[in-house]
């Protein structure tokens, strides 16, 4: 019995966007990519094709070069090299180089090999555009063309690029935990975000519903983000299955991340999605802390949920707003605190008057319909089916409604009181900034990656980019101008100063006097051409 394969283009050969003068062959059930030549035949008169060498093998990954031409296909004569500019922008470039040689640093560790092509991709997603396709153009109008010349950005580069890089995940995690395990005595957040996804090979993604209510497919990503003497930055990440669990993918992160005190006060902080009996177990296996909220109806509380606001132990005010405390548990070197916030109550009884006027608007509609079909001898529901369509009273939605406003927190920082541990939970407001810096600021809400490894790399450029956008926002913060200044203001305003090479030599021409001012505040001279060429 003969077998017969297919010869049918899988989506990830069907995508290959292949150099030119090359052809794809379909060869012992795998997709190779070849040189192509055309050659004059005299016999038939015009030019037939003439395949040459094998360039690699096609894979869901990408082009996986052939060994003996593998330094070729990368750095080859053959491919486009890109024009000099004589002018090209150098202020937003200049900002960001002298605030990352940390980055460098530490990608020449991790990424000796194209360290230079990751940093390079960083910078020019971050100043300029987010989309891969649209490196090029960005890179041969920047300084970056002269401080990391011959780069290459064309499609076949850029997606072997990040088929590569996205397999690197080991060295990906070495890069994050450097930073991670090496601060000292901080306060530790987590939280889970979902990602949009276009692409139907993803595999990681799933079709679901997202914080904004919209039911498409997506990853889960939970991040790691570490706050210390009044800053905070993205520290580790990693992606799940789109239907994974926060709590399963929590146990999980905290396990590869090695996060633990090492001699250090390490405390972690996460919203209620993420307590667990097992996630309890590592914390204090690591030599952690933890300030932890619990679920609603859970052990510690049933029962004794104070009745009226003399109840509680204390009174304390965040942010304008009064909360009360009361500290309901305290063994084995563990406190449990139920906090009553004001606002958090206003907000909830708010939301359950609305659903439950909708509740009752929806009954007073079905049996008035009912009564009119009835009347006609057309009833369509039964007499029981009639009588469960009552309003709720006040009394019914209250019912099992007692922690209505309140917040219980789990937490082993018994050095801290009420007052201390409830403003330390609020902090997880600051990961709420950065996902919206990660989703709005550098447009990375939604990917179109069409595999995982691809989502890796992109994952992994985000959270480099990000971590520059937020020491940013740090920074405009830290002298004052938060209130008139957004990261997007500073990079459009940074973009504007452009370098002229002159005889081999660069200027900067005079800038705008409000321009100059800004860069006097961020301690940047913007008449200087400081990178090192």
């Amino acid at each position: 019995m003969n077998t017969v394969t297919s010869n049918a283009k899988p989506d990830f050969v069907v995508n290959f966007q292949k150099p030119a003068n090359t052809e794809i062959k379909h060869i012992g059930g795998h997709w190779y990519l070849y040189e192509r030549t055309s050659k004059y035949d005299p016999k038939i008169k015009r030019s037939r094709k003439v395949s040459g060498r094998c360039l690699g093998k096609i894979t869901e990954s990408g082009l996986v070069p052939s060994r003996n031409r593998s330094a070729e296909i990368l750095t080859a004569s053959s491919l486009p090299s890109y024009h000099l500019n004589d002018v090209v922008e150098v202020g937003a470039v200049n900002y960001f180089y002298q605030r990352t040689g940390d980055m460098r640093d530490k990608l020449k560790k991790y990424f000796p090999d194209s360290w230079q092509m990751i940093y390079a991709v960083v910078l020019l997603r971050t100043i300029y555009d987010a989309r891969f396709r649209r490196l090029e153009v960005h890179y041969e109008n920047s300084i970056l063309s002269y401080l990391y010349p011959d780069m290459v950005f064309t499609p076949p580069i850029v997606k072997n690029f990040l088929a590569e890089l996205g397999h690197q995940r080991n060295a990906i995690s070495s890069y994050m935990k450097e930073s991670l395990n090496q601060m000292g005595d901080r306060f530790v957040l987590f939280d889970g975000h979902r990602l949009l996804s276009a692409s139907r090979t993803m595999e990681n993604a799933e079709v679901g519903y997202d914080s904004k209510c919209r039911y498409k497919p997506q990853i889960n990503v939970i991040y790691v983000y570490t706050l210390g003497d009044n800053t905070g930055f993205p520290a580790y990440y990693k992606q799940y299955i789109g239907s994974t669990p926060d709590i399963s993918a929590y146990t999980d992160i905290l396990k590869e991340s090695g996060l633990n005190g090492n001699g250090n006060v390490v405390t972690v902080v996460t919203d209620k999605g993420f307590a667990s009996s097992d996630s309890f177990d590592i914390l204090e296996g690591s030599g952690l802390k933890y300030i932890e909220p619990l679920k609603r109806g859970n052990q510690y509380v049933s029962g004794k949920v104070p009745s009226s606001p003399s109840g509680y132990d204390d009174l304390l005010s965040y942010h304008g707003r009064a909360v009360q405390s009361k500290k309901i548990s305290s063994e084995n070197g563990v406190d449990i605190y139920l906090f009553f916030d004001t606002q958090l109550f206003e907000d909830e009884i708010s939301d359950l008057a609305s659903r439950t006027e909708k509740h009752n608007n929806t009954v007073e509609s079905s049996r008035t319909r009912e009564t009119k079909r009835r009347s006609n001898n057309k009833g369509r529901l039964t007499d029981e089916q009639l009588a469960k369509l009552v309003p709720l009273t006040v009394k019914d939605v209250l019912a099992d409604k007692q922690e209505m406003g309140t917040i219980t927190i789990k937490t082993n920082r018994t050095d801290l009181n009420g007052e201390q541990i409830y403003a330390i939970w609020k902090q997880r407001q600051n990961i709420e900034q950065y996902f919206k810096t990660y989703d709005d600021t550098l447009d990375y809400e939604s990917s179109y990656m069409r595999d995982n490894a691809s989502e890796e790399a992109w994952l992994f450029l985000n959270h480099l980019s990000c971590t520059i956008g937020i020491s940013a926002i740090e920074e405009i913060s830290s002298i004052g101008q938060s209130k008139d200044i957004s990261l997007k203001d500073l990079i459009q305003t940074l973009r504007k100063i452009s370098a002229c090479r002159i005889d081999e030599k660069w200027t900067i021409p005079p800038v705008k006097r409000s321009v100059q001012t800004l860069g006097n505040k961020l301690g940047v001279d913007l008449t200087q051409f400081t990178i090192p060429l």
